[in-house]
């Protein structure tokens, strides 16, 4: 299956947040948009074809995601990254943010503390921030051109904490943590009984 990634699409007037809401967020219709995690080049024509099939049906009722929803997810990380998972670890949300706001009301209790590690997605703080909880930053320290974990401080803030969010690969910095990073990380929670969620588009 071949990809033209060098086309350039006018996405402008089309409702997009990514170009249409500039001048409305950062007051300049001109700035490069590369603050949202929305791609530029057009949707795979398999993706294309199973939507407009289902157009063809003309009927928009209720709808289930079917056992061979879970199953994809089931076999891609088994393929992709040796993991055996079970269908009931897999929870439904509509999207990163929505995920971030229920994980919160799950797991944590209003007024508990939750780390994130800026400079990071934005809605890490208005998650917390709107649910109540107590906003901690673990900043991340530029060292050369890569931002790294100020392990020393998060160690100190993980002992009355009650979770973590991660941005793995991070965002906007770009590191992917190692595996040394992620076990100390891993494993200072334990340590800590801190909860971590990770988002990891």
């Amino acid at each position: 299956m071949k990809y033209n990634f060098d086309e350039i699409l006018n996405r402008e007037n089309t409702a997009s947040v990514k170009y249409d809401l500039r001048l409305e967020i950062f007051e300049n219709k001109e700035v490069i948009p590369m603050w949202v995690a929305d791609m530029d080049f057009k949707t795979p024509d398999f993706i294309i074809s199973a939507i407009k099939e289902r157009l063809n049906h003309e009927v928009f009722g209720y709808s289930f995601r079917p056992k061979s929803y879970y199953e994809s997810i089931v076999k891609w990380l088994k393929r992709r990254h040796n993991w055996d998972i079970k269908v009931d670890w897999i929870s439904f949300s509509p999207g990163v943010v929505p995920a971030l706001n229920m994980a919160i009301k799950a797991y944590t209790k209003p007024g508990d503390k939750i780390i994130i590690q800026p400079p990071v997605y934005f809605p890490f703080f208005s998650a917390i921030q709107n649910n109540n909880r107590e906003l901690v930053e673990n900043p991340l320290k530029l060292k050369g051109k890569r931002y790294c974990v100020d392990f020393n401080d998060l160690e100190e803030k993980l002992k009355d904490s009650k979770m973590i969010i991660l941005s793995n690969p991070h965002n906007p910095g770009g590191s992917v943590w190692t595996k040394d990073e992620l076990k100390k990380i891993g494993n200072l929670c334990i340590k800590n009984n801190v909860l971590i969620m990770s988002d990891e588009i």
